[in-house]
């Protein structure tokens, strides 16, 4: 799955590359192999980035990332180097802190790449963690509570499979508008680098466990869940800025918990969920955390 991911980022058709310069660089010695490839976005003018990272030992990993920054250092303005990111924030980003796989989506690699970014000067940035509670009325009972903003004019809808085009277009426009500030790198992507990397749309719309919020027929937010085994995975879930603090996010937790009690699911998994937002809070009320993962950040020049 990771090579495919990877194959279809660094396809010449992604149209990521008409806002980015990349340099790839690897090192095969006796203290062993590495690479890395670093870019920069022209959507973001101070920072480099580095990604596609792979290395079998620590001293071949640090001294191939100690390349990518020197000419990373050589490119007008950068002063900071972010990653890893493996081409947009929409798909492979962070280390995981086990080297297991455990829900689809989720990165996948050597525990000890860590070490390789710390022993290079890279301090951690960022922090996720996937959580898991098999609480799920409970949960529901604790966190799901009377919106403060009028229900009438709040609908929570499916996400219609008849017609994907136009809802990857309200999911595309949610995006850029609730995530762009919760990370050193989340450019507000175009149309066609979201179209392209989503692709077919499956399984990331399941259309039984992702769901529109709308406020008078507007979308306002979103959540984007699946099934995996006995396991509901809640991937993504957003509402807009001026709805934070309203308690509108529990109404789509609400619907998803509601289908996946209905398909006999036992398990909620909160997947990749940066550590201080509000999903994150959720914690105290019997989630616990399963996974931990990381971005890392250095200054340069």
């Amino acid at each position: 799955m990771a090579q495919a991911v990877w194959d279809k980022q660094l396809h010449p058709n992604n149209p990521l590359w008409e806002h980015l310069v990349a340099k790839a660089f690897s090192i095969e010695s006796a203290d062993g192999t590495a690479h890395v490839i670093a870019f920069t976005d022209e959507r973001l003018p101070d920072l480099g980035i580095i990604g596609f990272f792979g290395a079998t030992t620590l001293d071949a990993g640090v001294a191939v990332l100690k390349l990518a920054e020197h000419w990373l250092a050589t490119q007008p303005g950068v002063t900071r180097v972010y990653g890893p990111i493996n081409g947009t924030i929409t798909y492979d980003y962070r280390l995981n802190d086990a080297s297991d796989y455990k829900i689809p989506g989720e990165p996948v690699n050597p525990a000890w790449y860590l070490d390789v970014f710390r022993a290079a000067g890279y301090r951690d940035f960022n922090h996720y963690v996937s959580g898991q509670t098999r609480y799920f009325g409970l949960f529901i009972r604790l966190f799901v509570r009377t919106p403060r903003v009028p229900l009438a004019s709040l609908k929570v809808r499916h996400f219609d499979a008849s017609a994907k085009l136009d809802e990857l277009r309200h999911y595309h426009e949610l995006m850029n508008a609730i995530f762009p500030s919760q990370s050193i790198y989340c450019p507000v992507l175009s149309w066609e680098e979201r179209r392209y990397n989503l692709g077919g749309l499956e399984p990331i719309f399941n259309s039984d466990y992702s769901y529109f919020l709308e406020d008078d027929g507007r979308p306002v937010g979103f959540i984007v869940a699946f099934p995996h085994d006995d396991q509901l995975v809640i991937k993504t879930i957003g509402v807009l800025p001026e709805y934070r603090g309203k308690r509108v996010s529990g109404l789509l937790i609400h619907r998803v918990h509601q289908q996946a009690k209905k398909d006999g699911l036992k398990i909620a998994v909160f997947s990749t969920v940066r550590v201080g937002n509000s999903i994150y809070r959720m914690r105290r009320l019997g989630v616990r955390t399963t996974r931990r993962y990381v971005t890392l950040s250095k200054l340069i020049g």
